[in-house]
């Protein structure tokens, strides 16, 4: 390429943006089209997707929360029955049982939700032979 220096580049510039185009170049027409057509919602939709999956907890986790609860429950229970054995009713646990069973979820394992069933309504038996003694029947 030969550079020329007696040349004003800002004439040559202005002479040729009201003219034609130089010989071999020719903007495309459809340009805008094929550029919309590009871009679209691709990229939300994976990055929804991305958020959506590290939002869904993990089975593992709900199994290893509910099997904590179950050992929860049963040491509740094992104290009431120490209590109930030496007589006392412990009003105060009463708040603790009640809590563990709100706390109930399905895990999705089929062996560990029959457990935690069985737990569970050995909970509301309790519960439910508490509230009789303590006169809230």
């Amino acid at each position: 390429m030969k550079v020329e220096s007696g040349r004003s580049i800002g004439a040559a510039g202005a002479r040729r943006a009201g003219g034609a185009a130089a010989s071999g170049f020719a903007p495309e027409t459809d340009a805008p089209e094929r550029a919309q057509a590009v871009t679209g919602v691709g990229g939300v939709t994976a990055l929804d997707a991305v958020i959506a999956l590290q939002a869904e907890e993990q089975p593992a986790q709900r199994r290893a929360r509910q099997a904590r609860r179950g050992g929860a429950v049963l040491d509740a229970l094992e104290e009431l029955e120490k209590g109930l054995v030496q007589g006392v009713a412990p009003g105060a646990l009463r708040a603790e049982l009640e809590r563990l069973q709100r706390g109930r979820e399905v895990t999705g394992d089929d062996g560990l939700d029959e457990v935690m069933r069985e737990i569970d309504t050995r909970l509301a038996v309790e519960v439910a032979k508490l509230d009789r003694q303590l006169g809230k029947i």
